[in-house]
């Protein structure tokens, strides 16, 4: 048993491995020897010679096992803390009563002893006034002096204070300013009837709704782009403007969004926060998590209007309708090939580049897309899987497809030299190689002696046969 190569969890042989020591679960931040050691009563060591890398099936497994363990116990402990605060609230509650006794018992008392000294400064001042000369008749005004005055308002003073102290608490003081709206009684004039959002005021309730409809009123001046809110149009904008303030600092890279440069960074950092909670795929960003869950629901939404075939997705149906109307808009810069999808691209830039991922065990050959491999072990167990109705057996769908194309007559490819037509590029091909070309040279371009014909130059079988209905159709076809 070979233990560089199997599977710490099922020891089985996979193509795609993780070692245990060195990656990471993202989403947590932990390694999965710390997950296995955490889940299990297994303890890996680096040195115990034993298998060290894991599976991706079982990787799946031990995050899924960990994640529930994780929320286990962080579950147990917000229940803890909810009990204990309901433990605590009732002390605190009568604690809380007894101290506003106290204050209040305190208040009486500082109250009374208030009252008792005021009613002594009270008899003492009655004393004074009572000693001091009263003006008569006699004598004259104008010997009246201030300090009467001053006692008078005394008095007047004094027995307001004691009112408020006899009648209860003292009059609370006006505050100054506006008062402050309750905000429940607000919030139920501008919430939102659709979604039940809370807003503050009217003109953002209003601007709210028009995200439940199709309206689009902030219309852009230089392109016919609408969008539903001001600060979406206002982003917009700087496209027009090319003002981007925003720099990466490991590539030079420039972003008029500073969303837009956060995300790009993830890419430099490998960090991958959005993580799918079925097939447990990481992405970058939360549209792309959304965008791969519409897929595992499996709604079909957007159907194909020539083929009526169905897409959870806008884009797929775009890249799809690429096959009826023939658009390639990414094109190899290494040769003339181009391609309806950026993943075909890079994947034929793998043949440039010579990238083997794939080596069969039985003639070790090697091949850099994994369809190919398969189409390739197909070709060792001899399976045939695509039948056609003349009793021809074919390995993918594509050479079946290309076959039947012999049946309908048409041929769309000529000979440069010799004008001969073939319903198949690869008829042409052999029979340049076997009429025109030298022996023991390579092949030219197939430019070099291929033209493709269009549609209405097409020959078709058919009407050959329709022209000079002695000819059979087994001699037309051998004569390729």
């Amino acid at each position: 048993m070979d233990f560089k190569s199997i599977c710490r969890i099922c020891l089985k042989h996979n193509k795609q491995n993780f070692d245990i020591y060195t990656s990471y679960y993202a989403k947590r931040n932990t390694l999965y020897c710390e997950m296995i050691s955490y889940c299990t009563k297994i303890k890996p060591k680096e040195d115990d010679r034993l298998p060290r890398i894991i599976c991706k099936e079982c990787s799946r497994q031990l995050k899924r096992c960990y994640s529930f363990n994780v929320q286990c116990e962080e579950s147990d402990k917000t229940l803890k803390c909810y009990l204990n605060n309901i433990l605590i609230t009732p002390a605190l509650e009568t604690d809380s009563k007894d101290v506003s006794d106290e204050i209040k018992s305190e208040n009486v008392e500082v109250k009374n002893e208030n009252f008792n000294l005021m009613l002594r400064e009270d008899n003492s001042l009655e004393r004074d006034v009572k000693l001091e000369p009263f003006p008569t008749n006699e004598q004259d005004d104008s010997v009246w002096d201030a300090e009467d005055d001053n006692v008078l308002l005394g008095e007047i003073k004094l027995k307001k204070t004691l009112k408020v102290i006899i009648n209860g608490d003292d009059i609370p003081k006006k505050k100054r300013g506006r008062k402050k709206k309750e905000y429940e009684a607000d919030s139920k004039i501008h919430q939102c009837d659709v979604c039940g959002k809370i807003l503050s005021t009217k003109s953002n309730l209003k601007a709210h709704k028009i995200c439940h409809t199709d309206l689009r009123p902030y219309k852009c001046e230089f392109c016919p782009s609408a969008f539903r809110g001001h600060s979406a149009l206002f982003q917009h904008k700087k496209v027009h403007t090319g003002e981007t303030p925003y720099h990466c600092e490991y590539c030079s890279k420039q972003f008029s969004r500073r969303t837009g440069l956060v995300n790009h960074i993830r890419v430099h950092t490998g960090e991958k926060l959005f993580n799918c909670t079925i097939c447990f795929k990481n992405f970058v960003q939360s549209a792309q998590l959304s965008i791969h869950m519409k897929r595992h629901k499996g709604d079909k939404t957007y159907l194909c209007q020539e083929c009526g075939k169905g897409f959870p997705i806008k884009a797929d149906l775009k890249v799809h309708q690429r096959t009826h109307n023939g658009e390639k808009p990414y094109s190899c810069h290494l040769c003339d090939k181009t391609f309806a999808t950026s993943g075909n691209l890079s994947i034929h830039i793998r043949i440039h580049n010579k990238e083997v991922r794939y080596n069969c065990k039985e003639c070790h050959r090697g091949f850099v897309t994994c369809s190919a491999y398969n189409v390739h072990l197909k070709r060792h167990k001899g399976q045939r899987d695509y039948h056609c109705e003349c009793g021809k057996t074919f390995y993918t769908s594509s050479a079946l497809k290309q076959h039947k194309v012999v049946h309908t007559g048409i041929k769309k490819y000529q000979c440069k030299i010799c004008e001969r037509k073939f319903s198949q590029t690869s008829h042409l091909s052999r029979h340049f190689r076997r009429d025109h070309s030298k022996p023991n040279l390579p092949m030219p371009p197939s430019d070099h002696y291929k033209i493709v014909l269009p549609e209405n130059k097409c020959g078709n079988l058919f009407n050959i046969q329709k022209m000079a209905p002695d000819i059979d159709s087994d001699k037309l076809k051998a004569s390729e």
